[in-house]
């Protein structure tokens, strides 16, 4: 794979700065690609082509991730904590790339299905903070789970649910900058002020909400190579089996968390 020429695996989760930058670059190729050769369904497959390019890379991840837990040192967080800051990376660097597409090249109209996404959850906000926190819950928890089952299923499956989310959140992005711009704001400038700005007024539920499809997608991850290499019942498969549960539980509260400041702020 061409993406592991550029950035070695066992060398990523020390320079995350650097899955930021190919993951950036890495949208703006796919949506090109996207937009050329199926323009009427290129909102998803976007995301198809980024999750293609990246899904070999991210199990790569999981190998090693898998073989720490076999031969564990420090506790369960500090083991993996590398493998979140690449999530994170990864994450940031699709959302900037989208977000940039979005504003600066709106003639290729790649998110239709994004856009079309967005309004239905604005629409249907309510008053009541009850319901809503049961409604983002839900729905959350509905996606954690997805995220989980496609990574023991494909070992990177999380991949494609990270990046939907991240072009959800980069056509909100995108909609905030165009109102900057429209106030008289450079276009440019906007991008550079709006983006930081709207993450910044979504972090407080987004944060532990995007945190727990990373543990979901990092169990599953682990999970599936450690179904494939271990030894059912020996002391590394049990040592996978209790790490990924430990995540899934920790992913979940987390969901519980974001939906709860979600519906209360």
């Amino acid at each position: 794979m061409v993406l592991e020429s550029l950035i070695n695996p066992k060398s990523a989760e020390k320079d995350p700065w650097r899955i930021f930058v190919v993951a950036f670059v890495y949208s703006l190729i796919a949506s090109f690609f996207a937009w050329r050769i199926f323009p009427s369904e290129a909102s998803l497959l976007t995301i198809t082509f980024i999750t293609i390019l990246f899904v070999p890379f991210f199990q790569r991840i999981f190998v090693i991730e898998e073989r720490r837990d076999k031969n564990p040192s420090g506790n369960i967080f500090t083991r993996h904590i590398c493998a979140i800051y690449v999530y994170s990376a990864f994450f940031l660097g699709v959302i900037f790339s989208l977000a940039f597409i979005f504003v600066f090249a709106p003639d290729m109209n790649v998110f239709s299905l994004q856009t079309n996404t967005l309004k239905n959850m604005v629409s249907g906000t309510t008053v009541d903070s009850s319901y809503l926190f049961l409604k983002y819950f839900i729905n959350n928890s509905q996606t954690m789970i997805l995220s989980f089952i496609l990574s023991i299923m494909f070992g990177a499956g999380a991949v494609f649910i990270l990046a939907w989310n991240a072009s959800i959140i980069a056509v909100y992005l995108g909609f905030n900058i165009r109102s900057l711009i429209g106030e008289g704001m450079h276009t440019m400038q906007a991008y550079l002020y709006g983006v930081p700005l709207g993450l910044g007024a979504i972090a407080l539920h987004g944060v532990p909400e995007i945190a727990g499809y990373f543990l979901a997608g990092l169990a599953g991850g682990i999970l599936s190579i450690g179904l494939l290499r271990e030894k059912y019942g020996s002391i590394a498969f049990n040592a996978v089996v209790k790490d990924a549960l430990i995540y899934l539980a920790l992913a979940e509260t987390l969901i519980l968390i974001g939906a709860w400041l979600e519906a209360v702020f």
